[in-house]
């Protein structure tokens, strides 16, 4: 005789349950998109303020001025001369000033694509940068050159927190040469991502 405890799931339970895992994972699906968006953001920042840090500590070892530059063109040595400067560049390069002006000559030190690292093709990524400036210049003793810069990461049409769902981060230089990475939303006492005033 067949006892119920040993039966398995009927065909109704079985199409229930899947029924019930489809809306969880649809309702789970936006909310793991931008979670993705937001951790490339995070990745290009990041990568950003290492180049920044970088071009800072080059500036004092080799005891000469350094910049950092923003670049609609491709981020390697045959590019370190480039005109293609712009604020809204998705390609950066590390680069030492010339020795011997006027000489407009560059030393190229490193070069940094801004869709490296977000699964997408050089030029396509979803991250948006826009800086104050075209460059951030150190001289030989890690001081910024010029005032203040602040270079923003957002995404593609989407709103920053608190208004939207996007994670948004800045990269500040200040004058006497320290860099932050920060988020432009916390705004908390004693918060850490706070941005410098």
């Amino acid at each position: 005789m067949l006892n119920l405890h040993d039966r398995g799931f009927s065909l109704i339970e079985l199409l229930v349950t899947m029924v019930v895992f489809a809306i969880l994972a649809a309702m789970a699906a936006p909310s793991l998109m931008q979670y993705s968006e937001n951790m490339k953001t995070l990745a290009q920042a990041e990568s950003f303020y290492s180049s920044v840090q970088q071009a800072r500590a080059e500036a004092i070892r080799r005891n000469v001025p350094v910049e950092l530059v923003l670049t609609d063109q491709p981020p390697v040595p045959t590019s370190v001369d480039t005109n293609g400067l712009t604020a809204n560049g998705p390609n950066w390069i590390v680069r030492q000033l010339s020795d011997s002006p006027p000489s407009t000559a560059h030393t190229f030190i490193e070069g940094k694509s801004g869709a490296e690292g977000s699964g997408r093709a050089v030029g396509n990524s979803s991250v948006v940068i826009s800086a104050g400036a075209t460059s951030i210049r150190f001289n030989a003793s890690g001081a910024l050159v010029g005032g203040r810069v602040d270079v923003d990461f957002t995404q593609s049409g989407a709103s920053c927190a608190p208004a939207g769902p996007a994670r948004c981060l800045r990269v500040v230089a200040m004058p006497g040469g320290q860099v932050s990475l920060c988020d432009p939303a916390a705004n908390g006492s004693g918060d850490s991502r706070t941005c410098p005033v």
